[in-house]
C-alpha cells in the first residue's frame, strides 16, 4: 500500500517515502567503529601504559591524564570544532584532502605534551608512546597527500603492540579487534582493504622499533 501523503496546501500533497533502516551488518560495524575508535582505544591503553611497573599510582593516573590531553582529547576538540564550523565533513574526517590539518595539528599537540612530560619527569614508557604517535603521524600525513590509511586500524594495531611488549603473550588474543574493526572500516566504506591492512602492519612496524630504540 503506498504512504498517505501529508496536506501541505490546498491542492498540494507530499509524499512520504518509507524510511528504510540500514542492513544489521551496517549497524553492527558502525557500533564497531566508534567502540574501537582511536579516541576510544587511547583510554585503556595509556591508563594500562602508565599503571605499567608504576611506583606511584596517583602520580601515574597523572601523567595517563597528562598524555591523554595532548594525545586524543586535544586533537579530537580540534575536530570537533572543526566539523561544528563546516571545515571537516565528520569526526572521522573521511575526506582525504581534509586530514592534513588534523594530522599538524596532532603532531603539534604530540610533541608539545612529549616536552611537558620531559620536562615534568613523566614516565618514560609514556614519552615513548608519544614519540612513536609523533613519528607516526609524520608518516600518515606524508601518506595522506596521496593516499588515505586507515588510523583506526593503525590506532589499535600500534597500542597493542606496545602493549604486548609490556605485558607480554596474554595481550595477544585481543589483536582479533584489529581485524574487527578493519572490518568494520570496510563494510562502512571509509577505507579499502588494502588501507585497513596498511595501516594495521605500519603502525605495528613503527611500535616495534620505536620500542627496540628506546630499549623497551
Amino acid at each position: 500500500m503506498a504512504p498517505d501523503p501529508i496536506a501541505l496546501n490546498e491542492g498540494e500533497s507530499l509524499v512520504v517515502a518509507p524510511i528504510l533502516s540500514k542492513p544489521l551488518h551496517v549497524r553492527i560495524a558502525r557500533h564497531i567503529s566508534n567502540i574501537l575508535s582511536p579516541m576510544a582505544v587511547s583510554l585503556p591503553f595509556i591508563f594500562l601504559v602508565a599503571f605499567y611497573h608504576a611506583n606511584n599510582l596517583f602520580a601515574a593516573v597523572g601523567y595517563a591524564c597528562m598524555t591523554l590531553f595532548f594525545l586524543s582529547a586535544g586533537p579530537m576538540l580540534y575536530i570537533l570544532h572543526g566539523v561544528r564550523t563546516g571545515k571537516f565533513t565528520d569526526v572521522d574526517v573521511s575526506v582525504r584532502a581534509q586530514r592534513t590539518g588534523p594530522f599538524f595539528f596532532g603532531l603539534t599537540s604530540a610533541l608539545i605534551g612529549l616536552l611537558v612530560l620531559a620536562l615534568t619527569g613523566g614516565p618514560r614508557i609514556l614519552q615513548t608512546v608519544l614519540l612513536a604517535s609523533i613519528l607516526t603521524g609524520i608518516l600518515y600525513m606524508a601518506i595522506t597527500l596521496k593516499w588515505k590509511i586507515s588510523i583506526h586500524a593503525s590506532s589499535l594495531a600500534g597500542a597493542l603492540t606496545m602493549l604486548t611488549a609490556l605485558y607480554g603473550t596474554v595481550v595477544l588474543p585481543a589483536f582479533s579487534l584489529v581485524v574487527l574493526v578493519s572490518w568494520s572500516r570496510v563494510v562502512l566504506r571509509r577505507h579499502t582493504l588494502t588501507q585497513v591492512i596498511a595501516g594495521s602492519l605500519v603502525s605495528m612496524a613503527l611500535a616495534s622499533l620505536v620500542l627496540a630504540l628506546r630499549g623497551v
